[in-house]
């Protein structure tokens, strides 16, 4: 089952096979940091001429999480986990730390990142969200070893 990372989360899922985030910003900040064999996206076309990425040609308003949903139904995905999916900053920042060299998120970017999910056109994709504590309520909940069995 292929993965991908959103962002800083390769550093927990080293076995993703793809890493994704939108923002310039994290690239120049983190990009040199990759130490997986993953594919590198973004949606940002500086980013992409910049760093070598490949480019996820999206529109319309986004966040990395979303368009990494996106891209993992782009390429066949049948059903997307997600998993540290918080949407919220109830324990402080971001559920795996603040970002040190870039901005994190605060309450009203959270909440645009909600209404952003809630408009997602799946086109009948099984979305389910794994995550442990969220406040993203568009996507059914399950507990990922009850999804994996």
């Amino acid at each position: 089952m292929p993965a991908i990372a959103v962002n800083s989360s390769w550093r927990l899922a080293r076995f993703a096979s793809v890493i994704y985030a939108g923002d310039l910003c994290w690239w120049d900040a983190y990009g040199t940091e990759i130490d997986i064999p993953a594919e590198r996206w973004t949606c940002s076309q500086r980013a992409a001429h910049e760093h070598g990425l490949s480019l996820h040609r999206a529109a319309g308003g986004y966040n990395s999480g979303l368009r990494a949903i996106q891209l993992a139904i782009e390429r066949g995905a049948a059903r997307v986990l997600l998993l540290g999916y918080d949407c919220s900053i109830r324990g402080g920042t971001h559920w795996h730390g603040d970002h040190i060299k870039t901005k994190n998120p605060d309450e009203k970017l959270c909440l645009l990142w909600q209404r952003q999910f809630a408009q997602l056109n799946t086109l009948g994709i099984q979305i389910i969200n794994c995550s442990r504590e969220t406040a993203l309520t568009c996507f059914p909940r399950a507990r990922l070893e009850d999804v994996l069995c």
